[in-house]
Parts: C-alpha cells; structure tokens; sequence
C-alpha cells in the first residue's frame, strides 16, 4: 500500500471540499482492525466496531495526545458470530450499534472449480446476528460499557411497503443493506447503502430505540451512491457515500438538511450539498465517520477505512454551507 504521507496526499489532492487531512494512529491489538466499519468519539473515547468483528472497542487518548490506544473490549455476540458491526453513535448516556439487516451471497474462490463456484452463487444466506440494533449503557468519564439491549429491524423492513421487495436480496446487489446511524434529539437517523431506489433516492429510517413500530421514511438523492455513514449536527447531517456495489470508490461526504426529498407540485426540496470527494489509495474504503467537533462552518470529522493491510483512521475538516 501506499506509505502515509503520499495517502495523505492523494486523499488532500482528490478531496476538493475537505482539507486539513491527517493521519489518526490506533494502536493496540484491534479485533478485525483492517475491516473498521463503525465509529463514535465520546468526549476522550473513541468507541470502534468491524463489519468482520463481533466486539466493540474502547480507545482512549495515548500519552502522545495524536494517538488512540486500546483500552477495552466489548463482545456483542459469540466468537464463531459474525455481528456485522457497520456504524455507531452516541446520545444521553447511551451508545447505539447497527449491523447491516442484509443478505449475502457466498464469494467464490480461486481453488474451486468453476462448477463449485457456481454452486456457492446460488448460495444466499441471511443470518439472524447481523439483525440487530443494539443500545449500550455508555459512561463517557471512564469508558466503561453497560450491558446491551437489543432489537431487530428485520420485521419493520420486510412490511415496509417500499422496502420488502428489497429484503432478501443480497447486499452489494441493491439488497437491504444498512451501513449510517446517527442520534439527534432522542431520535435514530438509519443510512442505507443500499437499495438505491430510480432516480437515485437512498432511504433514510427515523426512530426512537424503544417505539421502532413508529418509524419514519425518507428519501435523499446522492447521485445515486448510497450512504456508508452519517452523524448528526445542528441543522442536519453529514453523510459519507459511496457505491452500492463492491466497485473502489468514489467516496464522498455531503451535507444535507435532514428533510424528504420527494418533490410534488406542493413542495420544491431542498439538495444535498457535495462537500468533496474523498478518495484513497492502495484500495482503501471510507466505511466510517465519526465527528470531533463543530462550530460555525466548520466541522472536524473522523473517517475510518477498510483496508488491505492495516487499520487506517484519517480527520477531516469540512467546510459546511451557511
């Protein structure tokens, strides 16, 4: 791959919009570390989980004060579990954990044969632990996690008028696939990557933890990428995209006021506004974003990779519309 500061270069050259682009180390022994999909810092914590892995991880501030170092780790499932971790967020004492709600197809591989392979094609499998939205007591002092409740999306999608016919089909294929999660005002804000529906509207599920039945739906266009993860602000979201399918990128971030954006002869929406383009070398993926903080205009956010050989956090400062 790539050393750091010529990725760091690439990413400053290709992300018009975003600047002030530097290199966030992680160090300890992180579980599933080249495959970081979720991210949240809570005051002096860091809070990481892995669409491989199955364990939230605590970091906090190394004596270094750029660094992040291991502190704990939180297992949601069993080991032989894939939990699908994608995106975390954090409100009212509470951290809240997603995984994907989607379908996979079996990838093929190299030493079978090409009848075996055709085999595994027809091969869908949708398993029952990556159906959860978890909340975890969250102390932000010490870093310490409660014990988890959860719940399971899957039944809201698969009634969901304008989403069953989606459930089933496997992700990376235009499947359900749920990869952003945000919390603003005792409220969940859902980011799917996938499906994109015509004319390049991405669903986006409003609700509360505890009344899931009460959901609201709404639509954003994102030049037809899907959402890898949003976090809330004031005044609206911030939203990293990027291809439904497996395809290398690109990967964008976006501002966007939080409002539906089906038009009608009653009502004109508003856009979402591109804040730049952010692509990566040697085959990294923007999955993550986390924000640091927020003032006027300005935000400072983290956008964590999965990568080909290490784990990989980049902070961002984006220029936000007036």
């Amino acid at each position: 791959m790539t050393n750091t500061i010529e990725a760091v270069n690439d990413w400053r050259d290709q992300a018009a919009g975003v600047s002030q682009l530097n290199q966030v180390p992680l160090t300890g022994d992180i579980d599933a570390s080249t495959d970081l999909s979720g991210v949240v810092v809570v005051e002096g914590y860091m809070v990481l989980g892995a669409d491989e892995g199955h364990q939230i991880q605590v970091l906090s501030r190394c004596d270094d004060g750029k660094s992040w170092c291991l502190q704990s780790r939180t297992p949601l499932a069993k080991r032989d579990q894939e939990t699908d971790i994608e995106a975390i967020t954090y409100g009212d004492g509470y951290l809240y954990v997603i995984g994907s709600h989607s379908a996979r197809r079996r990838l093929m591989r190299e030493d079978l044969s090409a009848r075996r392979n055709r085999e595994r094609l027809h091969n869908i499998r949708y398993d029952e632990s990556r159906n959860r939205l978890y909340r975890l007591p969250f102390d932000s002092s010490t870093g310490k996690l409660g014990k988890a409740k959860s719940i399971n999306l899957a039944k809201r999608l698969s009634k969901e008028p304008l989403l069953q016919i989606f459930h089933g089909i496997p992700s990376k294929e235009n499947g359900i696939d749920i990869e952003g999660l945000a919390y603003r005002d005792g409220k969940l804000t859902i980011g799917f990557r996938g499906p994109v529906l015509r004319d390049n509207y991405v669903p986006v599920m409003r609700l509360a933890f505890d009344s899931p039945k009460h959901y609201q739906l709404r639509f954003v266009r994102l030049k037809g990428q899907g959402i890898r993860d949003l976090i809330a602000l004031d005044n609206g979201f911030v939203l990293l995209t990027g291809p439904v399918n497996d395809a290398p990128g690109p990967f964008r971030l976006w501002w966007w006021d939080g409002e539906d954006q089906i038009p009608g002869k009653d009502k004109t929406p508003g856009e979402a506004i591109e804040l730049g383009e952010v692509s990566t070398a040697g085959g990294a993926k923007a999955e993550g974003l986390a924000l640091l903080s927020c003032k006027p205009g300005i935000a400072e956010v983290i956008v964590v990779y999965e990568t080909l050989t290490a784990p990989q956090a980049v902070s961002m400062r984006l220029a936000l519309p007036g």
